[in-house]
């Protein structure tokens, strides 16, 4: 039970990692998930996320502190399963632009810059429209625009344009105000997630091990080079040791729990939780980065969006037909038809926010409630966040689990930041050709009408982004998690590649950024001992 590397993780960062590595033949590498196999065929299905993400077969549930006037509850659901949360998400390729990079490296992290995620891109991107200077068009991740068009959906972005925005064929190609058919990671209308476009092509090479439904207890240290993990699997306890690193792609959540457990973190936290301290670092699980947004949903006053294709049983077995034979339509997409971002601050130079619509309404109003039922009558749904938050959450380790405190809405840009969108997405349903369409608001009701108003009730009832970042953050300072190269400070053979690095949201979805990041991080690993 020796590798060279240890993988903890087979998500975003993991897959990727483990793939890079084991190109080369002289190196072994072990990915231990604690999740199971991906291999059922709902996890091919694009809109099969709406089964899968609250599963407790492939999915981790965490809990958040309350918080809000009202002591609401959040809870997060993230991917247990090979490819992590890629194999449960919404499949929304969102990538970013030039200044969420190059911030990166004007705050002391060298190398990690818009040409660095750029390249990567370039890589591993297989591109629907082909190649070009922005898009790859021979990487593992098939990305696809969604199709086909759809009318309510083309009166929400011709609205868009009456509102300033301008409607594109690519919404990763440019940092305008812009609206178009979102980009998912599919390949003919099933998912691509981070395990199949990587790690399960890399399994043929008999250098690479994957062990799953395996949890990783904590990294073993020899003194403070890190040597391997202790890993519990099905009732048992094994050490296994890594001859070169030991490399966290557990994710937001799970990696600086991870670090705590193995004595990396705040003292006092570690304390009262009865461990034995190797190395102080005080933002472990600090600085905890997640957009709260909110979300809207209207009436159509006519037969159209999405609602009349599975409202009903023949419905849904019309469209699951459809699927079957064409890959295309409502179960062929993600989570979102269109993206819209969009100026809500006065005075900003870019996006930022983002509108995540879809032609379709529910009886509740989330995404992600369990209870998903389609209205029967027909409407539509956007959901609304801020690009780039500024609130900062913590989770640590607690005597009864993770303590998660998000802090949503914290600062005064944040909430501002809710009056403003919540005004503007009005705006764009009041003009242009979606007005003609739109009736009564389904939600918030007609009671809510002031900024004031919808901020309350977006702290209280909106919903979070699933783009945990931060608690991990990299960068120069000694205080910093990890340093430009993700090495975790203090320690030696011990390095985090996951979202947990970013400080910041990088404009939205973290999906595409991270398998990004992974990317160059292999590339920075290799370096180190070649």
């Amino acid at each position: 039970m020796e590798f060279d590397y240890i993988v903890v993780g087979s998500g975003a960062g993991g897959s990727v990692v483990a793939e890079r590595l084991s190109a080369d033949p002289a190196v072994s590498v072990l990915v231990v998930e604690g999740g199971g196999s991906d291999r059922h065929p709902i996890h091919l299905v694009p809109k099969g996320f709406f089964f899968t993400m609250q599963s407790p077969k492939y999915t981790k549930k965490f809990t958040v502190q309350p918080y809000g006037p009202q002591n609401s509850v959040d809870q997060w659901f993230r991917g247990r399963v090979i490819g992590g949360s890629t194999t449960v998400n919404g499949l929304i390729w969102n990538r970013g632009w030039a200044p969420d990079f190059d911030m990166l490296e004007a705050q002391g992290n060298t190398g990690w810059n818009w040409q660095t995620f750029l390249s990567a891109y370039l890589d591993i991107e297989r591109f629907q429209s082909g190649p070009s200077a922005i898009h790859g068009g021979a990487g593992p991740v098939n990305v696809e625009i969604g199709r086909p068009a759809e009318a309510v959906s083309e009166a929400f972005m011709a609205s868009c344009v009456t509102a300033g925005m301008t409607k594109v064929d690519d919404v990763n190609g440019s940092d305008l105000e812009r609206t178009g058919y979102t980009q998912f990671s599919t390949k003919r209308g099933t998912r691509v997630s981070a395990s199949r476009a990587f790690l399960h092509p890399a399994l043929r090479r008999s250098n690479l091990r994957l062990l799953t439904d395996a949890e990783v207890g904590q990294v073993l240290f020899s003194g403070r080079r890190a040597t391997g993990v202790r890993v519990h699997h099905r009732g048992e306890t094994a050490d296994i040791t890594a001859r070169r690193e030991v490399i966290l792609c557990a994710g937001a959540l799970d990696t600086p729990l991870l670090l705590e457990r193995s004595g990396i973190g705040q003292g006092a936290v570690l304390s009262a939780n009865g461990i034995q301290q190797i190395v102080e670092s005080p933002n472990v699980g600090e600085r905890l980065s997640e957009h709260r947004g909110a979300r809207f949903m209207y009436r159509l006053r006519r037969r159209g969006g999405y609602n009349h294709q599975v409202d009903s049983q023949l419905g849904q077995l019309t469209s699951g037909a459809r699927y079957l034979f064409t890959r295309d339509g409502i179960i062929s997409q993600g989570s979102a038809n269109v993206l819209a971002y969009f100026t809500s601050e006065p005075g900003a130079q870019r996006p930022d926010s983002i509108g995540f619509f879809n032609p379709i309404s529910t009886k509740n109003t989330s995404l992600h409630d369990k209870a998903l039922v389609v209205d029967d009558k027909p409407g539509l749904m956007i959901a609304v966040y801020p690009l780039r938050p500024t609130s900062r959450g913590s989770i640590h380790l607690g005597s009864d689990g993770p303590v998660i405190r998000p802090n949503y809405l914290s600062t005064e840009y944040d909430q501002q930041m809710i009056r403003n969108m919540s005004t503007r997405t009005e705006e764009l349903f009041a003009k242009g050709p979606v007005s003609d369409l739109v009736g009564e608001r389904l939600y918030p009701g007609p009671e809510i009408a002031t900024e004031d108003e919808f901020l309350h009730n977006s702290l209280v009832a909106g919903a979070s982004g699933y783009h945990t970042l931060a608690t991990c953050a990299m960068g120069p300072n000694d205080d910093d998690v990890v340093d430009p190269q993700l090495r975790v400070r203090g320690v030696e053979a011990l390095r985090v590649v996951d979202a947990s690095v970013f400080p910041y949201q990088p404009s939205g979805n973290t999906s595409a950024p991270t398998q990004a990041l992974a990317w160059h991080a292999a590339s920075l690993i290799q370096a180190a001992h070649s």
